[in-house]
This record gives structure tokens, sequence and C-alpha cells, in this order.
């Protein structure tokens, strides 16, 4: 799959393969190693045999005495190991190992161990949010004066998933801190590696120069060391910096050199990555066959080392390659062979990804109608992936909510007790001093009537933030429009007989995943704040402005007439590609495709539900998307009496077209012209 960015793993798996020994010789050496040179050979050997190092770990384990710092570092090398070679359950197995020890001699320093290993699992399998919250926790379980290869080994883990969440500022700050530690221990591999991450970190934030900086003392320590492993890691990352600079000649001899320093390490994980990635350098260049043919070298590597994420890598590719050669349809069996095997594994994120580089590549290939089909796929799976996180972000705001509810709820309840505590009190008081009574009667009204006016302030606060809450969930956090659960709402009040009565415009940002792969994530954030605050400044306060999915927006607009539809039409695509948005110095050039139609629909004045009348825009949407971007395709006339005969139009709408059955108009974008098309 065609990507921007090198897929760099942790530190602890990089290693020096000019020092490294192999698994039996490290046990049966001329002159034996101590058990700890033993074990730290083993966690070198890891980077490029993590498997055998592994099992080489779980025999030397007999010889190494219990709840000893030799065992500890012992079984958490394996777990790390175990984890990286997708065998979760053995991995889990050990973290269950080291967890008994925490608890059972009170070990802050295994319990955090045990932690470690479980977030390397939870890494693997893409579960980052999971997987930072328990290197958060190990991190501060860490007891204080541990060796600097223990607590690098717990930073750099954190800072490649920090990383990998999209979390750069973080990112940054842990590759630095590990960079430091690397330092501390004196091992050249271990600096080598930190040094290459902290490369890439200020690769992705744009920070070329340091990039190149911290990339160049990374090749001066591995070439000095011949380490052919970590000099691999080094001409990966060079090769990315080339491109980005424009060197392509540079880039791809730095990729190829990278390929030749892991076969000559023997590391086959890392030789499938660099021929996945000069494979990605090849589509991008055009170069389909040669593409190909480093796929196919790919897929049987990846295969043998039982990595699913790289075989998914390999077989997309392949899949995009033949499409690239017009083998169409031998491409398809290999990316739908590659995205069956995502959904398999739940990586749902894989899949749309996949989906959206299909959908460009049977564009360009001239396969339009297998192109919207993959577009439509990626924007359904595209927008569950939303949902889910609308929906978890909700829940996590309800429950702050109800935290805050039973906070009060307690505060009140020790209120009511001590309210109990003084009315016995007084009655006690009633027995000796009658004379009291009236004061006593006095003091306990007083306090009645404040708990009454605590309890309605408490009532009213709840009102409040019921009402926050609906609100939040109606409204996107990033552009302040709308979201599908207000959409929802609102068209139970719009279409209250079902029946849509408006203009729908369903509006995509072009080429959003190249901004974000060119620019940065926070990049694509800042182009999606200002389409959405140009939307506001080109239409009225009365409309409906809606954020559809990651880039798309929907628009509902009443009382307009044809003319004036298309007119609107022309100005939102104006409106979004005449400016360039400024982001960092940078000016990104951003065009939008669009998708319109008025309801009931002409000249047949056919009534359809707000769900049919989405899903016509949207496939006129990606008619435009399919016929070259920036540009808006509008249904004007659609001769259909019965909804069942629309839903059979917007399947095959440019059939339909061309059949006379439906009249589209065409809109260009800023730099294009407006045409009818009868």
């Amino acid at each position: 799959m065609s990507t921007a960015l090198p897929r760099v793993r942790s530190g602890l798996r990089a290693c020096a393969a000019g020092l490294l020994l192999a698994c039996a010789s490290v046990l049966a050496a001329p002159e034996p190693m101590d058990r700890a040179e033993q074990i730290a050979a083993l966690d070198h050997r890891g980077a490029t045999a993590p498997r055998e190092a592994a099992h080489a770990l779980d025999r030397l384990l007999p010889m190494v005495p219990p709840f000893s710092a030799e065992r500890l570092e012992l079984l958490t090398v394996r777990g790390l190991l175990l984890a990286s070679t997708a065998e979760p359950e053995a991995a889990e197995r050990v973290a269950q190992a080291l967890d008994d020890w925490g608890r059972a001699r009170a070990d802050a320093a295994a319990a955090a161990a045990a932690l470690l290993v479980r977030a390397r699992v939870l890494w693997e399998r893409g579960n980052l949010q999971q997987a930072d919250e328990l290197l958060t926790e190990a991190r501060a379980r860490l007891p204080a004066g541990l060796p600097a290869r223990t607590r690098l080994r717990y930073t750099a883990t954190h800072a490649n998933v920090k990383d990998e969440a999209g979390k750069l500022e973080a990112a940054l700050q842990l590759s630095l801190e590990s960079a430091a530690l690397a330092d501390e221990t004196g091992d050249d591999w271990r600096r080598a590696v930190a040094l290459t991450n902290l490369a890439y970190v200020y690769y992705e934030t744009r920070q070329l120069d340091r990039a190149s900086q911290a990339n160049a003392q990374a090749l001066d320590i591995a070439t000095q060391a011949q380490d052919d492993t970590a000099l691999g890691h080094v001409y990966n990352i060079e090769g990315f910096l080339l491109g980005e600079l424009g060197d392509r000649d540079g880039e791809r001899r730095a990729m190829q050199a990278a390929i030749d320093h892991a076969r000559r390490a023997g590391a086959k994980s890392d030789e499938a990555l660099y021929l996945a990635n000069m494979a990605d350098y090849h589509l991008k260049a055009g170069d389909y066959r040669t593409a190909l043919a480093l796929s196919e070298q790919a897929l049987p590597l990846v295969r043998e080392l039982k990595d699913v994420s790289g075989e998914t890598v390999a077989l997309a590719n392949i899949g995009l390659a033949q499409i690239a050669l017009r083998n169409i349809e031998t491409g398809k069996r290999f990316v739908a062979e590659s995205i069956a095997i995502d959904e398999r594994r739940g990586s749902v994120i894989s899949v749309a990804t996949t989906l959206e580089e299909l959908g460009h590549h049977l564009e360009k290939a001239g396969d339009a109608a297998a192109a919207v089909q993959a577009y439509h796929r990626h924007r359904r799976i595209s927008d569950e992936i939303l949902q889910r996180d609308q929906q978890k972000a909700i829940i996590e705001l309800q429950e702050r909510f109800d935290a805050e509810r039973r906070t009060r709820d307690l505060v009140l309840l020790n209120r009511e007790n001590a309210l109990k505590d003084e009315q016995l009190r007084q009655r006690d008081l009633q027995q000796r001093l009658w004379w009291l009574v009236a004061a006593g009667f006095v003091l306990s009204l007083v306090v009645l009537l404040l708990l009454y006016r605590r309890v309605r302030r408490s009532n009213q606060a709840l009102e409040s933030s019921n009402y926050q809450l609906l609100v939040q969930s109606e409204r996107d956090p990033l552009t302040g429009l709308a979201n599908r659960r207000h959409f929802q709402a609102a068209m139970k009040q719009l279409a209250a007989d079902g029946k849509l009565n408006g203009t729908v415009f369903l509006i995509d940002i072009d080429h959003f995943k190249r901004i974000n792969d060119a620019h940065g994530h926070a990049a694509g954030d800042t182009v999606l704040a200002q389409m959405a605050q140009r939307l506001r400044d080109t239409l009225r306060d009365q409309d409906l402005i809606v954020r559809w999915g990651g880039e798309e927006f929907l628009v509902v607009v009443h009382t307009l007439s044809p003319d004036q539809v298309e007119v609107l039409a022309q100005r939102m695509l104006d409106a979004m590609g005449a400016v360039p948005v400024m982001h960092g110095g940078a000016h990104i050039d951003v065009t939008g495709s669009i998708g319109f139609a008025t309801f009931p629909i002409e000249p047949l004045l056919l009534a359809v539900s707000w769900e049919r009348a989405i899903n016509l825009v949207d496939t006129a949407m990606y008619l435009a998307k399919a016929h070259g971007r920036n540009r808006a395709y509008g249904v004007r006339l659609l001769h259909a009496r019965e909804e069942s005969v629309l839903d059979d139009i917007t399947r095959s709408l440019e059939t339909a077209w061309r059949e006379g059955k439906v009249a589209l108009t065409l809109l260009q974008g800023p730099s294009g012209l407006r045409d009818a098309v009868a």
C-alpha cells in the first residue's frame, strides 16, 4: 500500500548485525559470557531473528536465579520479542509471570515490566490508545535508580506508540529522552537506532534540517560499528528525507542501500519493509513493473515471518501495480485478498486506506464504475470509524458527567447525615432544656431551608450539564459544525412525513490523504477548519451545514430556484479552491468535489426519504471525483415515479445519464468553466 511514511519500529528491535552472535554460539562460546552478557546479546540478536532469540532466552531461563535482576531482564526481553513476532498468547504468559512476581514480592519493576509487555502486544494489534495508557502507568511505576538500558526500553516503546497515534509533540519529547538514555548505555546499536527514530519524528514534524542532522549522527555511529541492521534503518530514513527534498535518484539509491544492508544482516522483516517502501516509490514514480517485482519479492518473506500486516501491504501493492498495468481484474483479486485479511483482523483503518488507493488507481486506469464503488466502500467505512470515535467521545463525556453527579450525590448524602445527627442532638437537648425547643425548631428549619436551596441548585446544575452534554454530542469539536447526530434530529423536524423538501449538497475535499501525507495531520485539521469556515461564509444562517465524514460536509438549503442552486454550488466550489490554505508557512492548494440535487425531483416531483436523497447526491459527488475532481455534478432532472426506480438509477447514475433517464449539470472549479450536460 502506498504511503508517504516509513514503518519504523522500536529501537529495541534494531541491533548491530556485525556484533551479533548466533543463538547457539552465545550459549557455547569458547570463552563463556556471564548471563547478563548472554541476555544482552540475545536482546541484540532479536532485531534480526526475534523468534530464535526468544527461544534461546527460554532455554536460558532455568539457569537464571528466581527473582533476580537478570531474570527480570530476561523475561522482559523475551516477552517483547514474542509480542513482536505475532505470538500474543506466549507474550501474555510472560506478562502473567511478571504480574505474579510483582504481587508476590511487591516488586514495582516486575509489575511495570508486565504492563510493558502487554502494551507491546496492544501496539502490534493496532490498539494504540490502550497501549499508551499501559505505558503511562508502567513508566509511573518504575522505581528510581534503574539502569539507563531499562529506562530506555520503556521510553523508546512509548515514543513509538505516541508517534503511530499521531501525537507527535509527545513522541518528539520521548524520542529526545530516548536518545539521551541511549548515550548513557554506551551501546552503539542502541545509540544509532535512537537517533534514527528521532530523525523519523523530526521528519514527521517537518523539521527536515534536524532530521538530517540526527540521521547523519546515526550514520556515523552505525558505520564505525559496521552495523548492517542499523545502517538499514539509517538509509531507510535517508530515502524519505531525500524524497521530501525532491532528490528522486538519491531517494532510490538510499532505499536500495537499506535493502542491501538488511540482506547482509539477515534481517528478513527489515528487508520486507524496505522492499515495500521501494515498491511504494516505484508506484508513485509510475514504474509499475518494478513495483510489482519488488512486491512479489516481499510477499514470500512476510509470509515466512508470519507478518500479517506486511502480507496485506505486499498483496495491496501487487494489486495496485497490476491495475496500473491494465491487468485490472487480476489486480482487483490481489487487493480483495489484502482487504479480506485486514477485515478478519479488524483493521478497519487499513481497509479504508486500501479502498481509497484502490479507487484512485481504478480511476487512473479508466474503470470509473469500479472506482466509484471503491470510493463508496471507503466512505462507508470512514463514516463507521468517525461514528465510533464520536460515540466513544460521547460515552467518555457521559462517564465524566456521571462521576461528577455521584460526587454531588455523595456530598448531599453527607449533608443529610449531618442533618440527622443534628436532629438527634436537638432531641436530646429538648429532653433536658425544654425552653430551647423553640430555638431548636428554628435552627432545624433554617438547616432544612439551606438544604432545600442546595438541592435546588444541584438540580439546576444537573439540568445545565444535561443540556451541555446534548449540545456537545451534536457538535463536531474540530470545525464547530453540526454532526450526524444533530442532522438526524433535525431531519425529524424538516422531514416530518419522512420525505425531504429542499436542496442537498454533499462536498468532499479532494486528495485529503495527500495533504495529510505531505504536510502532516495538523495541516489536515487546519484545512478542515478553514473549509468549514468558508462554507459558513458562503451560506445563510438558516442553512444546515454538517460535518458528514472525515473530509466530507453535507449542506441542506430551502426555498431556492434551480438557477440559485447552481449559483450556490459554484460559489462553494470557488470558496474552497480560490485561495490556498496557510499552515506553518506552507501554501496548501485545496479543491472540492460536490454532488447536489433538489427534492422533490423534477420533472415528476418524486418525493424521497432523506436517506435516499443523500445516496443520490453521494453518487453524483463520486461521479465528480471519478471525472477529474474540482467540480460539481447536479441532478437536474430524473425520470422516475417510484423510489425503487430511483434506487436503480442511483446505483448506475452515469449509465442512466447516458440513456437519457437523468439530466446532469456540470460545474467546474475556480480554474474551469461551467457546462450543462443534458
